[in-house]
């Protein structure tokens, strides 16, 4: 009986030993460091901002602060001002304030020339001439515009900043009127000159011809986007003149901005 007692107990010594070893060996799990305490030398900087909108005034803020957990940003509207709050090291907030200097400027105006043409199958003559830019941007369409004469119609003249719809009205010989909407932002830096015109429209109004019985009716003729340069003119479109061998063919120049 002794024997047995006494293996019994030897048995449990060399199962306990292992055990307490593996105990030993298993260590605590890990726990998540703290976020980093805002530094001491931070400091809260007011900013009025000028011509950006608040939303792109913090998404540009916060662009500058390598470690978002550092940095507070807020925007606040005050009487019709705006104005963005920062808390931030010195070191960001002279990166933020740099930023603003660059991005929130007053945006630059620009202008726009509409030329409206009559595009027509047959060689003719007359009319108001073709000037020189708009014969390149036609030469450089050659291949694809099928029409051998060309006559201008009439001309309007936009002038308005980033993405403000602007309007103005075109007629042709006959007195139809067509309504342009024109919308526009810029897309690359002063020396670039990039613009993207977002929204370019031209539409006819309803009008009757001398001697018709029936009205013509109004729509949209051209309705696009697309980019361009100041100084460059293209060709926007073209639209088929109803029971006629003409078509409208619409340029834009982008005038130099101010």
């Amino acid at each position: 009986m002794k024997s047995t007692i006494v293996r019994s107990l030897l048995l449990l010594a060399l199962l306990a030993g292992p055990l307490a070893a593996k105990q030993a060996e298993k260590q605590p799990e890990k726990q998540p460091e703290p976020p980093a305490a805002p530094s001491r030398d931070a400091q809260t900087i007011r900013y009025e901002i000028q011509a950006m909108s608040l939303h792109d005034a913090e998404v540009l803020a916060w662009d500058q602060c390598a470690q978002k957990e550092r940095c507070r940003v807020a925007s606040v509207e005050i009487t019709g001002h705006k104005y963005l709050e920062v808390g931030a090291e010195p070191a960001v907030q002279e990166k933020i304030a740099r930023a603003l200097a660059r991005q929130d400027t007053q945006p630059r105006t620009h202008g726009f020339q509409i030329l409206l043409l009559a595009a027509n199958l047959k060689t003719g003559g007359g009319g108001q001439e073709v000037p020189a830019n708009v014969q390149k941007a036609l030469a450089d369409l050659k291949g694809f515009l099928p029409y051998k004469s060309y006559e201008v119609l009439d001309t309007a003249w936009l002038s308005g900043t980033q993405d403000r719809g602007m309007e103005a009205r075109l007629v042709d010989r006959q007195g139809a009127q067509y309504q342009v909407v024109l919308q526009f932002r810029d897309t690359g830096s002063a020396a670039d000159r990039s613009l993207f015109v977002d929204v370019f429209r031209l539409r006819a109004e309803p009008f009757k011809p001398q001697g018709a019985t029936e009205t013509r009716p109004g729509g949209s003729l051209i309705d696009t986007s697309f980019g361009v340069k100041e100084g460059e003119t293209i060709v926007v479109g073209t639209s088929k003149v109803t029971g006629s061998t003409e078509a409208l063919v619409v340029l834009v120049t982008a005038v130099t901005a101010s």
